[in-house]
């Protein structure tokens, strides 16, 4: 299959061949195929286990022409399979989040109404959990959302309007937080194992878009900003999420495009700007990335919501594969995700939206995750 033409639509999983170079494949390691520099470099402790492999390796391309024969540490399978799907009472469930304590999720439509209601079945934000394969609702909010995280307390941490922070408790309280970003208004959030916390902001009326990372008791620790990133400047994050390399993967929108990328950010600078790929998308299926997470094997699932699919990238933000989620079964648009662990099992949990001129309530995926 040549890669470097256009298809029409998102396909079922599909591996890509793996070399760090431009030189032809020489050896085989595994399920990877490598030339002859990648052998020396990266596994010459390995040599029983390469196997001669004579093979005529296209270079891949993405959709802009660029070369992406530097693809690597792909896995050898990556799957998921659908294990339960519930109903949801929410028209889209934009923001996921889930609370390994209790087995409770935290799903929001970003809608709101002028007054905050308790223990009603349609709002804004809801805690959940699963009862059979209904959901049933815990607690439900009013306001608007943006973006939300839970914390290494099992809080929920919520970037809302205004500057600070929200914070629900294990009360179900609602209080301000002590991530102040005033004057930038937060558009999304991560919260990191070593507790902390990553925000995207910006300010109204002006095109200043920042990522800052702060401590647990809301100091800043680095803000990436224009000057930093050497000119490149964000339209607008809309998500964000931490591989184990610290890498910062932000998902941005480009409005006048109605398109979007996803940014790897090291320490102090760019590592990767991913905009999608010409197997997937074209002119007209555009990459529109909703949502993202880290996993175990140090990749990022990038959710396309556009083409139903699921985008894995390498840790410097390169694709290894795809999975189209309507292959799967899954027949509304994919659009929010989060990853628990199920004792050696890596779970995957997925929310969906629906058409604006249907009558259709979205649904919550519970999916076994294989390989990533």
């Amino acid at each position: 299959m040549d890669l470097s033409k256009s298809q029409s639509g998102p396909q079922s999983t599909t591996q890509f061949e793996l070399c760090e170079s431009d030189p032809k494949i020489s050896r085989k390691c595994f399920n990877i195929f490598m030339c002859i520099a990648c052998k020396n470099n990266i596994h010459p402790e390995n040599e029983t286990a390469w196997k001669q492999k004579n093979s005529d390796i296209k270079q891949i391309r993405d959709y802009r022409g660029r070369t992406t024969s530097d693809i690597r540490d792909g896995p050898a399978s990556v799957d998921v399979s659908v294990v339960e799907e519930y109903q949801t009472t929410l028209k889209g469930v934009f923001q996921l989040a889930v609370n390994t304590v209790d087995d409770s999720f935290w799903i929001g439509d970003g809608d709101h109404n002028k007054e905050l209601k308790l223990f009603t079945s349609h709002t804004a934000l809801q805690k959940i959990k699963p009862d059979g394969n209904m959901l049933k609702v815990i607690y439900s909010f009013n306001f608007h959302i943006y973006d939300m995280a839970i914390t290494p307390d099992n809080d929920l941490l919520i970037a809302t309007d205004g500057p600070i922070l929200k914070l629900i408790s294990g009360k179900n309280k609602i209080k301000d937080s002590v991530y102040d970003l005033d004057p930038y208004q937060p558009l999304c959030i991560h919260v990191t194992k070593n507790n902390n916390v990553i925000v995207g902001a910006g300010i109204e009326g002006r095109k200043e878009r920042i990522i800052i990372v702060m401590d647990q008791e809301g100091n800043n620790k680095n803000v990436y900003d224009e000057d930093m990133i050497h000119g490149i400047s964000f339209t607008s994050p809309l998500r964000l999420t931490v591989n184990k390399n610290d890498n910062i993967f932000v998902i941005d929108m480009m409005h006048e495009e109605h398109r979007g990328r996803v940014v790897v950010l090291g320490k102090d600078n760019i590592i990767n700007t991913y905009s999608g790929h010409s197997t997937i998308n074209t002119e007209d299926r555009p990459f529109i990335p909703s949502d993202l997470t880290a996993t175990p094997a140090n990749n990022v699932i990038v959710v396309d919501m556009y083409t139903s699919s699921l985008h894995i990238l390498n840790s410097p933000g390169n694709l290894i594969t795809y999975i189209s989620t309507a292959e799967k079964g899954i027949v509304q648009n994919p659009f929010s995700i989060c990853l628990a662990m199920e004792e050696n099992v890596c779970i995957l949990f997925m929310g969906t939206i629906t058409k604006t001129d249907s009558n259709e309530k979205s649904k919550l995926y519970k999916l076994h995750l294989i390989g990533c």
